[in-house]
């Protein structure tokens, strides 16, 4: 019995200490609504996040196109308009020392370029409230389409206010 509560207390120990480290970049796809545009994000052989490339394409049945590169940038959520010429993507994982008044929490792109920064402090009105690890602090960042509202270009972020913020893709202005 001894031993059975000792395993479960470290694995118990095991899930905690493991749930603060970051997870390493990998090479993702990130495919618009309707699927006629697609986003590849590779990161680079030394996972600095500023070293990463990504790519959007056109699908088409002569072969898919390239239309534009994007670099400097890592992350795990990307959303592609409709017609791929905007993107919002999460920033990184905010480390426990980096402000909130410079750390990104939503950013968006027109053909590539970076058009608007929202920075957590801009989303999060409650700074007090954000959620900190032992190296990392959480604002929220569930960056998904409105489903309702996918095909106007409209996205939503949640904070750990429990608010929801909503954003035109293609002007990056919050339309809430």
């Amino acid at each position: 019995m001894r031993h059975a509560i000792i395993s479960v207390v470290l694995c118990g120990l095991t899930l905690i200490a493991s749930a603060d480290e970051e997870r390493p970049p990998v090479p993702l796809v990130f495919a618009s609504p309707f699927g006629a545009f697609y986003f590849r994000l590779v990161p680079s052989s030394d996972f600095d996040e500023e070293n990463a490339k990504g790519f959007l394409y056109r699908v088409s049945d002569e072969g898919d196109e390239l239309l534009y590169q994007s670099n400097g940038w890592y992350s795990f959520t990307v959303l592609v308009s409709n017609n791929g010429a905007y993107l919002a993507r999460t920033g990184p994982w905010p480390r426990f020392d980096s402000p909130p008044e410079s750390t990104s929490a939503v950013v968006f792109y027109a053909d590539g370029v970076p058009v608007r920064t929202y920075f957590v402090a801009d989303l999060v009105d409650d700074l007090s409230k954000l959620k900190y690890s032992e190296s990392h602090y959480g604002w929220g960042g569930s960056l998904r389409w409105r489903t309702e509202e996918q095909w106007k270009g409209e996205v939503e972020v949640k904070t750990v206010e429990n608010k929801t913020i909503r954003f035109n893709i293609q002007t990056a202005e919050i339309v809430n």
